[in-house]
Formats: C-alpha cells, sequence, structure tokens
C-alpha cells in the first residue's frame, strides 16, 4: 500500500490488493503487491508497519501453489515471476547451535535471540519452534529425499509436503534445494527465502542468508 499524508491531516492510500490463498483449511488473506526488493529486515519492517503478520515458510508455499495455478492472473503472475527471478522471503527464521538447527515462525519479529530461549520452548511443545538434530546435508537432493529432508519439514511441517511436492512437480524437476547452516559453536541467526533455482528452475528452500546480502520480496498476511 502506498500511503500519502495530505495537507489538513489527511492520508490517501492506495494500491492494495488482498488474495486470499488456502492454507491447511483456512483462508489467509495475503497483501498484494508484494514489499520490495529490500533487505529481509527493512521487507519485513514494511510489514509490520501495515499492521500485518509476517509470513512463514510454510503460508509463502501456499502462497506460490495459488499463484502457480494461475499463471494467467495479473497478481499471480507477478507472484510467480518474483518467486522464479528473486526471492521470496520467509519469516521463519532458523538460529544454528552446537546441537542442531532450530525453526522458529517470526511472524511478530520477536524471535528469541538465543537457542537455550528456543530450545525450552521445543521442550515445552510450542509450536512455534521446531528442532532438526545435526549432520543433515544440504544441496540438491531427488524428490524422495528433498520431500523428506528435516529442514525443509521443520520449515513448513508434514502436512504442507504435498503442496511442496505440487510445486516441485510443476516446475518441472525431480528434486530440490535444501541449504542451513548444520550446527555452530555459538549461535548463529539465518533467515530463509523460497525460490526457483536460477540455473535450473528447481524448487529451493534456503534457510542460511544474512541480513543485507541480497535483496527479496514478501507479501504481508492480514490478522
Amino acid at each position: 500500500m502506498t500511503i500519502t499524508n495530505l495537507k489538513g491531516n489527511g492520508q490517501l492510500r492506495t494500491g492494495r490488493t488482498e488474495l486470499d490463498v488456502p492454507h491447511l483449511g483456512k483462508i489467509l488473506t495475503f497483501v498484494l503487491p508484494l514489499i520490495g526488493p529490500n533487505y529481509h529486515a527493512n521487507v519485513m519492517g514494511e510489514i509490520d508497519k501495515q499492521s500485518q503478520s509476517r509470513p512463514t515458510t510454510a503460508q509463502t508455499i501456499s502462497l506460490v501453489d495459488l499463484a502457480l495455478q494461475n499463471q494467467d492472473v495479473a497478481h499471480c503472475a507477478e507472484v510467480v515471476q518474483k518467486f522464479k527471478d528473486n526471492y521470496l522471503w520467509s519469516a521463519t527464521e532458523g538460529t544454528s547451535f552446537s546441537e542442531g538447527y532450530l525453526a522458529y515462525d517470526n511472524i511478530d519479529g520477536k524471535m528469541p535471540s538465543d537457542s537455550e530461549s528456543l530450545v525450552r520452548m521445543v521442550l515445552d511443545r510450542d509450536s512455534r519452534v521446531r528442532l532438526v538434530k545435526p549432520d543433515f546435508k544440504i544441496g540438491y537432493f531427488p524428490l524422495k529425499d528433498f520431500l523428506k529432508h528435516p529442514v525443509l519439514v521443520a520449515h513448513v511441517g508434514e502436512e504442507m509436503i504435498p503442496t511442496v511436492e505440487r510445486i516441485a512437480k510443476t516446475l518441472n524437476k525431480t528434486g530440490g534445494y535444501v541449504y542451513a547452516v548444520n550446527s555452530s559453536k555459538s549461535d548463529d541467526e539465518k533467515l530463509t527465502a523460497v525460490y526457483s533455482d536460477r540455473d535450473d528452475y528447481g524448487l529451493s528452500l534456503n534457510g542460511s542468508y544474512h541480513d543485507g546480502n541480497y535483496y527479496g520480496y514478501a507479501s504481508g498476511v492480514l490478522k
């Protein structure tokens, strides 16, 4: 949404389109156009300013799935184009530490900054955070192995795997890519994007970004 402050203490708001997306038996409303291109923190900060929720990896996958099914529709075509030519930022952030990798749905920007707090949330069965044990491999995987990759499952959940599979097959590929930092001696926070790999257009989940390295896009979700 573009906001213009007017003389006389008025305000003009234009350019907002709402897209309803089925997601795990519910309907999410994404706000378009996509915010970006910009760094992860700037994109998510703009979503916060608009009083929307930051999109999780699972929610972003649902958005891409719907867009790929409706590429002849203008706003869906824009989502597909950004997905294929750039990055779609996710609010599911990761922390690598000595005992593995933690995925956290940071929809409000208030993710704990230390692995100890996140591990306590795992032990308390808080659904916002998932633990992946160390020694997982990264890179390209055949489709069967890609769909079972522990980092992918931690990001999207078992229920979303059929949707991930549909996207991967829509891209006419037999596999996909997963990147994340396996473990770290100290807490190492990373950011996440989903995209269609530029080299061969395979589905990619990359949870190893530092902010300020790349430009990408995201869509806010109405609360």
